[in-house]
């Protein structure tokens, strides 16, 4: 990592060339720039992590739902009376519209630019989600959490692209391991919440208190320029010099005045039928599997985890549990935020194996280990064994997911970056929907049906992630659309 200081001069070398040749830039001496030239300029520093600071904070949300869900469900089971049909209902409803939103509104920072749709779709986050608190039935939190669903479509993939769009390109992995690194010290956090104060101060409560930090969220995203990148390919250069200024300026670094922005202006933004050109058709459907694979099994195993530990599975009685009302088991929720807990070490892991080794190989082997994992489940040993197991298993999902969360935004144009990660997401968000409802209708009638469908998904994972060829490591991000 280079500090801002440091990054006076410009970079020589293939980045350069490569900007050069992609916006015809002439060298020497001529004030006109490619916004790769200003950012190489600018360097990494105080801009930057506020930037990263903020957006990961945002994106917290996404991660601590289901935690937040599947500790609620028993309570508004008893509750609400809450019948099998509706306890599946409140629990895939969120991640659902997620899947929908994330597909048909993804576009929406690819044309109107991404501060101003993710400020839209924050606030709709927080006021629905801290409506659901105050709900008196289960069918206004029901429609509550649909539009939390709706609001979360868009707000994780615009903070993935938005991070890495305000960095030069040999520093653009930073932003989504930051990212990564809050939402699963998040998910920890939220499960240590649960253990702490759910038995003592209610659900509502530990709901509400969930959604306060988006209203500070929100309040630090009013601070930041819209991405450069985006002003760009838009043909807002005015805009966009005023945005890499103001981030100069927190560097310490000063831009001449008669720097002009070289505009490689692309006219159809955000065209979802660019993801399946013959350029981008075989990684968009791997990408999709591997992602639709990873978030089946992550929220699959959070809502699995507290229903086999609160009934005993690999040291219980050996049957399949009755649907009924039962207290929370404070022991429950501390197992659950112990397997979680790998999650935080797995993003470090993903980084610095797609770092070293590339993308291509790191895919690969963290699904591998994904799948070794699901395999050891079937051999009930123990509780103590079956939580290391899960450990394990949360560790490869996230890791892989990590490395295919930095090939997304390498791999894709500016012009149709945000897009792609919406539609791509909601694959994920898809295969979370399934595999929370399906938890659900398959462990009351064996939970070794459960661990299959894990098999089945981390499988899926494996494949794809083996047949991924392409290695972005040292590709250059480009602006428009080939």
């Amino acid at each position: 990592m280079v500090d801002a200081k440091d990054g006076e001069s410009l970079v020589n070398g293939s980045e350069e060339s490569a900007a050069s040749a992609e916006y015809g830039s002439t060298a020497g001496g001529s004030p006109k720039q490619t916004l790769e030239e200003v950012y190489s300029r600018i360097g990494v520093g105080k801009a930057q992590y506020i930037f990263w600071t903020i957006l990961a904070s945002i994106a917290y949300f996404d991660t601590t739902e289901m935690v937040v869900i599947s500790t609620i469900v028993p309570i508004l089971r008893c509750e609400w009376e809450l019948t099998l049909v509706w306890e599946t209902m409140i629990n895939v409803s969120s991640f659902l519209f997620t899947a929908i939103s994330g597909a048909l509104l993804g576009k929406l920072p690819d044309i109107y630019g991404r501060r101003y749709i993710l400020s839209i779709a924050l606030a709709a986050l927080f006021f629905s989600a801290a409506g659901s608190a105050l709900a008196q039935s289960k069918l206004q939190f029901l429609l509550l959490r649909c539009i939390v669903g709706i609001s979360m479509g868009v707000t994780f993939p615009t903070v993935i692209v938005y991070s890495t769009e305000i960095v030069r390109n040999s520093s653009r992995e930073i932003g989504p391991l930051l990212v990564v690194c809050v939402c699963n010290i998040s998910i920890f956090l939220c499960a240590v919440l649960a253990y702490l104060i759910l038995g003592a101060v209610g659900w509502r409560w530990f709901v509400f208190i969930n959604a306060i930090p988006l209203v500070i969220c929100l309040i630090g995203l009013c601070l930041l320029p819209e991405s450069p990148r985006y002003l760009v390919v838009s043909g807002r250069k005015d805009e966009a010099l005023v945005a890499v200024s103001k981030m100069a300026a927190w560097n310490g670094v000063k831009i001449e005045n008669d720097v002009e922005l070289v505009v490689h202006q692309n006219e159809n933004l955000g065209s979802i039928s660019d993801l399946l050109t013959p350029a981008y058709r075989k990684e968009t459907v791997l990408l999709s599997i591997i992602y639709f694979g990873n978030l089946l099994i992550l929220f699959g195993a959070i809502v699995f985890i507290p229903l086999a530990l609160y009934s005993g599975f690999c040291g219980g009685e050996g049957k399949a549990p009755e649907h009924k009302c039962e207290e929370i088991k404070q022991d429950s929720l501390f197992q659950l935020a112990l397997i979680l807990s790998g999650a935080v070490l797995a993003s470090g892991a993903g980084y610095l194996s797609a770092m070293k080794l590339g993308r291509s190989i790191s895919l690969k082997m963290f699904s591998v280990g994904g799948f070794i994992s699901t395999l050891i489940l079937y051999k009930c040993f123990s509780p103590r064994v079956t939580i290391i197991t899960f450990f394990f298993l949360k560790f490869s999902q996230t890791s892989n997911n990590m490395v295919s969360l930095i090939i997304v935004p390498e791999l894709y144009p500016t012009a149709i970056r945000n897009t792609a990660i919406g539609f791509i997401n909601s694959w994920g968000k898809l295969g979370g929907v399934v595999g929370a409802g399906l938890v659900y209708v398959l462990y009351y009638v064996s939970p070794y049906l459960v661990i299959t469908m894990f098999a089945t998904a981390s499988a899926m994972v494996m494949v794809s992630s083996c047949c991924w060829s392409r290695e972005t490591r040292d590709i250059t991000m480009t602006d428009v659309v080939r």
